[in-house]
């Protein structure tokens, strides 16, 4: 039996399997009377876990069995990792691109929104099986309704409109289909107002179906700095056509409502580098993100609430600047290793001050003193003869030096006028009141 059947037969003996285990949590939940009150799964919990185990074995076998043998190897999944590897789409993917089918393919992309077996590279290879890919998006927009699904299809809309910007140097948008675009982008243009996803969406379809040109440019680099903090933001940049002059305006802009990062990200992925200086931006940032922090901690007299947000502003600030500096392999012109030692540095700092963070001190309970039945604290009970008696509140009790009755000029009697033996009262009763019974003073341990 080859590997694959040998799959082919352990999926197929799932089912079985599952029945099994029903079996045995059946058998478990008869003896529930000795199974502890936390325990709360129930049997829809676990068929649920393994259907979704299942189906995505099931898609991966699928996509393994769409492969063409290789010889001398064992089957893999070739996936859009290995750049030497073509992108395998799943065969149902590839239908309905053939079949132009746009309404079904937001279906399909909806439903497998959470798959991490969906990239971005399947959905463009099975974009050139279509013999219309942007009349297909097109129509998938035009089309799309959000209504039964639980991702929004403005999100499905991007990415439809991605992977026909990586396809479509080599697609030819028919002009029905690109006037029709337009009465969408302009449409859409009306609902941005202040909204950055809104211009994201815009951007997307302006830079899909080559619309650059049909839109004033000034208006367009707005768009872009207002989306700026977006993945997608410096590849729809230069999409859309925008020339050196407006991609430095967005840089300069950036830079002036304090997004440094994001300004060197232009400079760098919308070819300005030259036009700007990016290593002495990240340098004045790095030492901006100190004197920032500084602020935070003096502007609530150092508190250690503050002193925390203030490292975590720091550090994130910090370790943006190292990425950019590997990334863009700057090590010749601005070391990372002083920006590493102060990050470490600013950790250090802050794991001491959780340490020498003292436990709040638990404050001793007094102990409660009894009560009588008229609501009068009692001092003391003492038992006679077999029977409690409580003691006198008569005034001109007689009290020797240690505060002791004397029973023989007039003190408390035991039964049958019997003396009761000497008995300890507090000095207040003299007055009329009782005093608290005395406690030794309480020492932390």
């Amino acid at each position: 039996m080859t590997e694959t059947e040998q799959i082919a037969a352990a999926i197929n003996q799932i089912e079985e399997k599952k029945q099994n285990l029903k079996k045995a949590f059946d058998d478990l939940q008869s003896h529930r009377s000795l199974l502890s009150s936390s325990f709360s799964l129930s049997w829809s919990d676990i068929d649920s876990h393994f259907s979704s185990l299942q189906s995505s074995l099931s898609n991966r076998f699928r996509l393994l069995q769409s492969q063409p043998p290789s010889p001398n190897a064992s089957p893999r999944i070739e996936t859009a990792d290995d750049p030497e590897s073509p992108v395998v789409t799943r065969p149902e993917l590839r239908a309905l691109c053939e079949k132009m089918d746009s309404i079904g393919l937001s279906k399909f992309l909806a439903d497998h929104w959470d798959d991490d077996a969906m990239p971005n590279q399947e959905l463009s290879a099975a974009f050139r099986y279509s013999p219309d890919p942007a009349t297909m998006v097109l129509d998938a927009i035009v089309g799309g309704s959000s209504k039964g699904k639980s991702v929004d299809v403005r999100r499905v809309f991007v990415l439809l409109m991605e992977a026909l910007i990586d396809v479509n140097d080599d697609v030819k948008i028919g002009v029905d289909t690109k006037d029709k675009a337009k009465k969408v982008a302009n449409d859409w243009k009306t609902k941005i107002g202040n909204k950055p996803f809104e211009a994201l969406l815009f951007l997307h379809l302006v830079a899909a179906f080559k619309l650059g040109s049909e839109f004033n440019s000034e208006e367009l680099s707005r768009y872009v700095a207002m989306i700026a903090k977006y993945k997608q933001a410096t590849l729809l940049c230069n999409k859309i056509g925008l020339d050196k002059e407006r991609v430095g305006e967005i840089i300069t802009k950036l830079l002036s409502i304090g997004k440094p990062i994001l300004a060197v990200r232009f400079m760098y992925e919308c070819g300005r580098s030259d036009g700007f200086e990016p290593v002495s931006v990240l340098k004045g940032y790095v030492k901006e993100s100190r004197e920032a922090a500084e602020r935070v901690c003096k502007e609530d007299k150092y508190s250690l609430k503050s002193q925390n947000v203030a490292t975590d502003k720091e550090v994130s600030a910090l370790k943006a600047v190292i990425k950019i500096i590997k990334d863009r392999n700057l090590e010749a012109e601005f070391s990372e290793e002083r920006v590493e030692e102060r990050v470490e540095e600013l950790e250090r700092q802050k794991a001491q001050r959780k340490r020498n963070v003292e436990p709040p001190q638990l404050k001793p309970k007094g102990r409660k003193r009894p009560r009588d039945r008229s609501g009068n604290t009692q001092v003391h009970r003492q038992e006679a003869g077999g029977v409690m008696v409580e003691p006198s509140h008569h005034h001109g009790l007689q009290l020797n030096h240690f505060g002791v009755v004397n029973p023989a000029r007039g003190g408390i009697l035991g039964l049958y006028n019997s003396a009761a033996p000497p008995q300890a009262v507090y000095y207040g009763q003299q007055a009329g009141f009782v005093m608290p019974p005395f406690h030794p003073s309480y020492y932390s341990q």
